[in-house]
């Protein structure tokens, strides 16, 4: 998920939140809530995924896992687990535990930090567990705690939850684990209000202004040493050293998003520790930020002109008649409007990027289509209060001000810290460029990569070695706007032992879509062992 799109994905609990909000101030009550419980990233206007390590992640030594005696007490812990506090994420059953990992693998003797780990225990009979199923929903920035309660608790996962543990851990830099803390409400407020279609030097150089204010306030509130060690890499191990620590000689894992970047890197990692593994939104790593960028940016573009032709057939609730073609030059007018004079709206000055996000931000689920109709419909009527307030929750913005429940810190410094950030310029490029045939979303989601990094490490994009890493199960929404499906193809040739479910459906990840084909395909794998052979159509 891109900050503005932020996202590179996560799944669908936070977004589904979000919706669920606007919806209780909506006066129609056809969308189904539910469904949108299904796919990590959320926030719009430049929206982006993160990279992982390996490929792209950064240059810390790569340890030899339980095998070095430097992380020997590291890999021996035991969690203690005890209920969880009440608070956000928490949800009933839920236990929580603190894991101990090195914040440099390198020098493991060094220093060391905490990370969060959540668990619900199998709701089934003790004699019937399977083991434990380790969640994560994307992002980067994303916390777990949310998605291990939403899964426990979904009655369409309930034979999996029933015989699994479901788990996870917050990543370094999120959630409870050591965190990211960055800029205060004012600069995120300036951050997010990016113009993706600046029309002049000066607006080019406010946005390059608040992306190094911004990333001096992670380095002064956060600390360069953790900065450095914050990348998909560190999580790889991380990862490994929590499978030890549950006392599962495999993992079994269930990666959305950006997930599926972190779940690929480990099983090329640790190809003998390969449980059953499922990898939904599919991110390739053999993309470079450039080339990640142009794919999501085409991937939104294709949402929202799936959109379009669902909407044109929705008479008098379409704010717009005709084809998609029209309809994106009537929401690229409108942009252009807000980039030239933003609207005033429920105190505030909505511009053209709080805009973006929110209608990205409407695309990760068709069940929040009917909201997007509505909040649009308002906006060309000159009314911006539902996009303003559709911004906040999708962005994480208080009614204080602040953004206390944003995923943008983590975001930011963990794509800064694998390499997959543009800096202001590169993206002003890569923008106008896409602009030409992705003139809606496209220059927005590009802007979503841009960042000035404290700590930037180096994309080593490269396609993963899955020579030896055993049968996974891969799942792909032909018209996902954050991962987009035309990542299928390539992941199955990395990965050739994996079966793949390609589902024609919208909006992002599949896995929590309430799809028979899908959860019958899940299920048999997560239960039985049984793993679709080639390629099943959902």
């Amino acid at each position: 998920m891109n900050p503005r799109h932020a996202l590179l994905g996560r799944a669908l609990p936070a977004v589904a939140a979000a919706v669920a909000l606007l919806a209780g101030c909506s006066s129609s009550d056809s969308t189904d809530h539910a469904a949108a419980t299904g796919t990590p990233a959320a926030p719009s206007a430049p929206a982006a995924p993160s990279g992982p390590s390996g490929p792209s992640g950064s240059a810390t030594a790569r340890p030899t896992g339980a095998d070095d005696p430097a992380l020997k007490d590291f890999y021996a812990q035991k969690l203690d687990w005890q209920p969880c506090q009440p608070g956000p994420g928490s949800a009933p059953g839920l236990q929580c535990a603190k894991l101990k990992v090195p914040l440099d693998y390198a020098a493991p003797a060094a220093k060391s930090i905490t990370l969060a780990v959540y668990r619900h225990p199998a709701n089934g009979a003790a004699a019937d567990r399977i083991g434990s199923l380790a969640v994560n929903p994307g992002g980067p920035g994303d916390g777990v705690s949310g998605l291990v309660g939403h899964f426990a608790a979904n009655a369409k996962k309930k034979a999996v939850a029933d015989r699994y543990d479901i788990v996870g851990f917050d990543p370094r830099g999120t959630g409870g684990s050591s965190r990211v803390t960055c800029a205060g409400g004012p600069v995120v407020d300036r951050l997010m209000s990016i113009d993706p279609t600046p029309d002049t030097p000066a607006s080019l150089d406010a946005a390059t202004a608040v992306l190094k204010e911004f990333g001096q306030a992670c380095a002064t509130n956060t600390g360069t040493d953790l900065l450095k060690h914050i990348g998909t890499t560190e999580a790889v191990n991380d990862l490994d050293v929590f499978r030890a620590a549950l006392g599962d000689d495999k993992l079994n894992y269930a990666g959305m998003s950006y997930g599926t970047y972190l779940g690929a890197l480990y099983a090329e990692r640790f190809p003998g520790r390969v449980g059953r593994v499922i990898l939904d939104g599919l991110l390739d790593p053999a993309l470079d930020r450039f080339a990640l960028a142009r794919e999501q940016a085409k991937g939104f573009e294709d949402a929202f002109r799936a959109f379009a032709a669902d909407c044109v057939t929705r008479g008098r609730e379409c704010p717009f008649t005709g084809g998609p073609d029209e309809a994106s030059r009537a929401v690229r007018a409108q942009f252009d409007k807000l980039s030239a004079n933003p609207l005033p709206a429920r105190g505030r000055s909505l511009d053209e990027g709080m805009a973006s996000t929110a209608v990205s931000g409407y695309l990760y689920s068709p069940s929040a289509w009917p909201l997007l109709r509505q909040m649009l419909t308002a906006l060309f009527q000159g009314n911006g209060a539902p996009t303003v307030q559709a911004f906040d929750n999708f962005a994480g913005r208080s009614a204080d001000g602040s953004f206390k429940d944003s995923i943008q810190p983590a975001y930011f410094e963990i794509n800064c810290a694998d390499g997959r950030s543009l800096t202001a310029q590169e993206a002003d490029k890569l923008a106008r460029e896409v602009a030409a045939t992705m003139p809606v979303l496209g220059p927005s989601t590009v802007w979503s990569f841009a960042a000035d990094c404290p700590a930037t490490g180096t994309d080593r994009a490269r396609p993963i070695d899955g020579a030896n890493i055993p049968g996974v199960l891969l799942i792909s929404t032909l018209r996902d706007p954050a991962t987009p499906h035309v990542a299928a193809a390539r992941m199955r040739k990395e990965l050739p032992k994996a079966g793949l479910i390609s589902y024609d459906g919208d909006g992002h990840v599949a896995f929590f879509r309430a799809n028979a084909c899908v959860d019958a395909a899940t299920d048999a794998y997560l239960l039985n062992g049984t793993l679709v052979q080639g390629e099943t159509k959902c």
